[in-house]
């Protein structure tokens, strides 16, 4: 067996550029390795046919299958794409195999269809190729076994792989002669693993050739001495860490090199911070931050130099000061000419949470000023000043600021050569987990994440359906995860996070509150222990039934009752469960990295913000959030939930009080659900874009492609330079939920709905056909044929904003559709007519008229109270339309439904809409809502952009006329 794994590592050690004839490598490596001269590599084959899913033979094969998947443009891919069908039957032909051993490794080793990262960016000099990335590689390889030793599979690693290799690729050559900064923006998902990702790109980068790497790891000490740890841990190894972490109880599990890089014909990662230390000025001594290379005849960057140079690693906090006192450091190596010249040093710049601190939030200065930098955003770009070479590149799963705002404060750092968006990944549990985001807010069997996790909270804390009922499920699934618990499945930390205020005051009260619930809760027996039966079966049951049948459940509460003994023990006593997290208890931060964790966790900025919470099973949130970024940073519930994915709960506020009085109210699930549909939608359009090669979209260019629900406008005095010339919505849906609340201009709107219908021949029926998945699906519908002169006039007409409000107009989220109607010649939208289509409910809350004609009025919630309604058009209804429109096929459709569909027709969701959920009856006038699904046409260019200024057409703002 470990011969036969050694022969096949040989042979597949020796295919260095891609394939090559498996059998021919196999009996060359037996012969070399083992003097068999007569092995026979049909024995390897035999054992790969029946070999375990754990066998270690088995699965160097596999991972050196995923990993030619997933190779990048080299020449033996011969222009196949990744993870294509015929990138592995090239595979194939090129180990040549047998149809017999084709049929194995279908079976056994099959390839993942592993989505790839979205990259926006122009052209690159092509420098990191797979010859480099094969011979340089001795961080990038240790950093892979630890991954693999601490469990990670085969496809997330060759996903993380893939996803890292995009951004080194795209930094500047660390060889060139020619300095050059390039600036990226890496956009991951909340808890999805960025830390794993730039780790893996700082491993990468050091390994091609990057001297000094600086990673800016948050605005707290609690995050900065986390991704030290890690960083450390999974990459620089024991060799190189000192003392630093001999008292760790996990230090057998940190990285082994087995002797120093240096001694291994590599080089040393020299740290300029540790566990417990930010960079202190010349803390470690000048020669810390000496950079020279063997031979200073030649620059640092010449090959001879820089492949041997040791390199310097500092993990930061994102902090003014602390930058000023690596940049005198800095600067004062250049001033005494101590080692290399800093133009010679290739530098990389990992910014986390680069959405935070690291943008200059002062207003845009007036004209004639010059404008303000804040301290921390200075720092930054006065590192990226005196280091030539420097890269920069941002991480950040809510990118809205650094590339949806004005960005004439941040050409420093702005990303101007790269944006690249990670795929979702393998095993991560997110949006689509808690959200129904294609589900019908009108058929509950439609949203089956909410139903399975999430629990609304409603009225006080002391509600026995709110923070008990949390509690409770706290110790039930703590108590299931140990009946789950074997060799290979562990449990190390528990946790429920419990948050509902920024203000450390209401912490304390707060957490008071836990400590005397728990201490109530009756577990020792009674009414807690009947509790815990009841909502074991009524609710934990059945959704692990549904969500998790093959993991281990017990028979009864009466199997269980031993575990949740035990749960509560880990927990402690009340007034020891509960730790709170903030400024003036930072003593009680838990250490995950060092302790086991079974607490209940109370806080408000640090629970946020790339603070990873491990062991995350129950949510109970209702802080009053009321943007965007500020909404997706408290989802601190997504993340990996290997396990125990089944038994997650979010205890969401869905009637929070914005202000004293109680008369605004703000639903928290639906207004994070309102923030993750636009994230999914800016990831869908940067997907849409990417693939385009003539010419390129590029990062400057994205702030226009933005739907303008999502940003602000910009100063008054400023506008974006690039503008959209042209865009093709064919086959496309586009609505924008901005609706107004002042009367007089939902009154314009009624008389624009008013005039669309002047004139059109209404019809009713009952439409049927199989949806989506096969579920029968019937709605009655009043529908017309309108004009599309018609819509062009409701588009133009029709206000999403107060027109008093100076930003009101100008900030149209339609005005690129309107200009897209009114094309002709060759961007002609090709739309015969549209069909007006109102869906009629069963039970509406009230009737409207429009034209003559009465409707059925329909309610949808403003999740901040605000100008925004959550959605208009409901995901069954959309199936009908878009079959009416021939983007999809339904099947089983009734004549009244075949008989609307046709080539060239657009369609007009149309609903009236109260946003007032009590009274029953609400009072008009109701506000008209409407979602615009356009036919496909032939038109092939998708999208052009042109400049405000071409005199300026590298500027990423202008000045306003």
């Amino acid at each position: 067996m470990a011969m036969l794994f050694d022969i096949l590592g040989g042979a597949l050690g020796s295919m260095q550029s891609g394939p090559k004839p498996l059998f021919r490598a196999l009996k060359l490596s037996a012969s070399l390795n083992f003097e068999q001269d007569d092995f026979d590599p049909e024995t390897v084959r035999d054992h790969l046919a029946g070999a375990s899913a754990g066998d270690d033979t088995a699965g160097i094969f596999r991972r050196a299958l995923a990993g030619w998947d997933a190779e990048g443009d080299e020449a033996w891919t011969e222009g196949t794409a990744r993870n294509s069908d015929e990138r592995r039957a090239l595979i194939y032909r090129q180990l040549k195999l047998a149809d017999d051993f084709v049929e194995i490794c279908e079976r056994l080793f099959p390839p993942h269809r592993l989505a790839p990262p979205v990259v926006i960016a122009g052209a690159h000099k092509r420098w990191y190729t797979n010859e480099i990335r094969q011979a340089r590689n001795f961080y990038w390889s240790a950093y892979k076994r630890q991954l693999e030793a601490e469990g990670w599979a085969d496809e997330s690693i060759a996903q993380l792989d893939e996803s890292t290799t995009s951004v080194v690729e795209r930094l500047a050559d660390p060889t060139s002669p020619e300095a050059f900064q390039s600036k990226g923006l890496v956009v991951g998902y909340v808890q999805s693993g960025k830390t794993a990702n730039f780790t893996g790109v700082i491993a990468k980068a050091a390994d091609a050739g990057y001297k000094l790497i600086i990673v800016l790891a948050g605005t707290l000490d609690v995050l900065r001495s986390q991704t030290q740890r890690r960083v450390d841990k999974d990459m620089i190894g024991q060799e190189l860490l000192d003392r630093d972490y001999v008292s760790d109880a996990d230090w057998d599990k940190f990285l082994a090199h087995g002797a120093k890089p240096s001694e291994l014909g590599s080089f040393d990662l020299y740290r300029l911070t540790g566990p417990e230390s930010d960079y202190r000025q010349l803390s470690r001594g000048v020669d810390a931050l000496k950079f020279e290379g063997v031979d200073p005849t030649k620059p640092l960057w010449d090959r001879d130099n820089l492949f041997t140079a040791g390199t310097r690693i500092a993990i930061v906090k994102k902090h003014s000061k602390i930058l000023e006192r690596l940049l005198a450091d800095l600067l004062l190596l250049s001033r005494n000419n101590i080692g290399a010249p800093l133009d010679q040093v290739p530098a990389l710049i990992i910014d986390d949470e680069s959405d935070q601190a690291s943008i200059n939030a002062n207003k845009p200065a007036k004209d004639g000023e010059k404008q303000k930098q804040a301290p921390t955003n200075l720092g930054i770009v006065n590192l990226l000043k005196i280091l030539p070479r420097a890269q920069y590149v941002g991480y950040t799963a809510t990118p809205f600021a650094n590339v949806f705002v004005d960005p004439s404060n941040e050409e420093d750092i702005f990303p101007k050569d790269f944006l690249i968006s990670l795929p979702r990944p393998e095993k991560y549990m997110g949006v689509s987990d808690f959200y129904d985001l294609e589900g019908s807010p009108l058929d509950e069997a439609t949203r089956p994440n909410e139903r399975d996790y999430v629990r609304a909270v409603k009225g006080d804390d002391g509600d026995p359906l709110n923070l008990q009922k949390a509690i409770d499920s706290f110790v039930l699934s703590g108590a299931i995860k140990l009946f789950r618990r074997d060799a290979d499945l562990k449990f190390r930390h528990h946790t429920m996070l419990i948050h509902s205020s920024a203000r450390v005051a209401d912490h304390k009260e707060l957490a008071k509150a836990v400590r005397e619930t728990f201490l109530r809760a009756g577990y020792e027996g009674g009414a807690g222990l009947k509790r815990l039966e009841s909502l074991l079966e009524a609710d934990f049951r059945p959704v692990s039934a549904r969500r998790e049948p093959e993991m281990a459940f017990p028979a009864d509460f009466a199997a269980l009752l031993p575990f949740v003994a035990e749960c509560l023990s880990l927990i402690g006593d009340p007034s020891d469960s509960v730790l709170i997290l903030n400024n003036e208890n930072k003593e009680q931060t838990p250490d995950f990295d060092r302790q086991a964790v079974w607490k209940f966790l109370v806080g408000g900025t640090k629970l946020s913000r790339g603070y990873t919470v491990e062991g995350l099973t129950v949510s109970y949130y209702r802080r009053r959030a009321q943007t965007a970024d500020t909404l997706m940073q408290m989802g601190r519930w997504f993340g990996f939930r290997n396990g125990y994915r089944d038994l997650v709960r979010l205890f969401i506020g869905t009637e929070e009080k914005i202000d004293k009085r109680g008369l605004r109210k703000i639903n928290l699930y639906e207004a994070f659900g309102a923030v993750c549909r636009d994230e999914e939608m800016f990831r869908e359009e940067l997907k849409r874009y990417a693939s385009i090669e003539d010419p390129r979209v590029l990062p400057r260019q994205i702030p226009p492609l933005v739907p303008s629900h999502m940003l602000k406008p910009t100063a008054a005095n400023k506008m974006y330079n690039a503008r959209i010339t042209f865009r093709n919505f064919g086959g496309q849906l586009s609505e924008s939920t901005f609706a107004p609340t002042e009367p007089d201009v939902i009154a314009e709107n009624r008389a624009a709905i008013g005039r669309l219908l002047a004139g059109a021949a209404f019809s009713t029926a009952k439409l049927t056909a199989k949806l989506a998945g096969g579920r029968n699906g019937s709605l009655t519908a009043k529908f017309a044929t309108i004009s599309p002169a018609a819509v062009v006039a409701l588009l133009t007409d029709y206000r999403y904003f107060n027109p008093r409000d100076p930003s009101g107009k100008a900030g149209s989220p339609m005005l690129a559709q309107l200009d897209f109607l009114k094309r002709t010649g060759k961007s002609d939208p090709e739309i015969d007519d549209w069909l007006f289509f109102a869906p009629q409910v069963s039970e509406p809350r009230a009737k409207d008229e429009f034209a003559g004609e009465e409707f059925g009025v329909v309610f949808r919630s403003r999740p901040d109270s605000g100008n925004r309604l959550s959605t208009y058009n409901d995901p069954i209804h959309r199936q009908f339309a878009e079959h009416i429109t021939m983007k999809v096929a339904l099947e089983e459709p009734n004549p009244e439904l075949s008989a609307l569909r046709r080539p060239r027709r657009g369609v007009v969701i149309f609903y009236p809409i109260t946003d007032t959920d009590k009274p029953a009856k609400p009072k008009p006038p109701f506000t008209p809502g409407f979602t615009l699904l356009f036919p496909a046409n032939g038109i092939e260019t998708p999208i052009t952009f042109g400049v405000v200024k071409q005199d300026e057409p590298e500027a990423l703002i202008v000045a306003a006329e």
